[in-house]
């Protein structure tokens, strides 16, 4: 028998039980829609998440062809090169919320310097800008992915609680007390026709 099967046989108990399983079935409600948004929403992300990945993978690998011409080009001195022409940029960090989840958001933020000089490394560094951008905005989605992944496994198993814990023994113990008053009401009614045909006899 369950905690809540052990309750006192009492109208005030079955009615405190009735109100209960309402409100358990309104929760549960609220929680299966809330589960069915945040699904669609991960599933929204993840296929937003596999084309940001295509896009910094092709990124990458043109980055990386561009790195080679100019490691070709320039030598080990590429290096001591770039560290001078590359502009400082900054990279904030914030939160958002999507749908009641708290989740990660990075943003760069480009120096605005102008360039007086060109030099032969600025498209190299404008397409890195570009993949680092591209990066960080992938990486935003995939804590999002992470996060809302998190949420829906919580929320499905409070879902589950419910349906198949909370709810079900609710309903077997309401059962079970309004068996307990249903007998005891035909039990007062066969005692009352008993006394009366007594007090009848009685009369006669």
């Amino acid at each position: 028998m369950s905690s809540l099967q052990r309750v006192r046989p009492t109208k005030i108990e079955l009615i405190r039980l009735k109100r209960r399983l309402e409100i358990s079935v309104k929760v549960e409600r609220i929680l299966r829609e809330r589960l069915i948004i945040l699904i669609n929403e991960f599933l929204a992300l993840l296929k937003e998440g596999v084309s940001k990945r295509q896009s910094v993978s092709t990124l990458l690998i043109n980055l990386n062809s561009r790195a080679v011409v100019l490691s070709g080009v320039y030598g080990e001195n590429i290096y001591s090169l770039l560290e001078k022409t590359v502009p400082k940029n900054n990279c904030v960090v914030g939160t958002e919320n999507i749908m009641g989840v708290k989740t990660k958001t990075a943003i760069l933020v480009k120096n605005t310097e102008k360039k007086t000089v060109k030099t032969p490394f600025d498209d190299f560094i404008e397409e890195s800008t570009r993949f680092i951008e591209e990066v960080l905005d992938l990486a935003k989605t995939e804590y999002a992915l992470r996060a809302l992944g998190k949420e829906i496994r919580a929320t499905k198993r409070r879902v589950n609680a419910l349906d198949y814990i909370l709810i079900p023994r609710l309903k077997s113990t309401i059962k079970i007390l309004q068996l307990k008053f249903d007998e005891r009401e035909r039990e007062e009614k066969a005692r009352l026709k008993r006394v009366k045909a007594s007090l009848e006899r009685r009369v006669k």
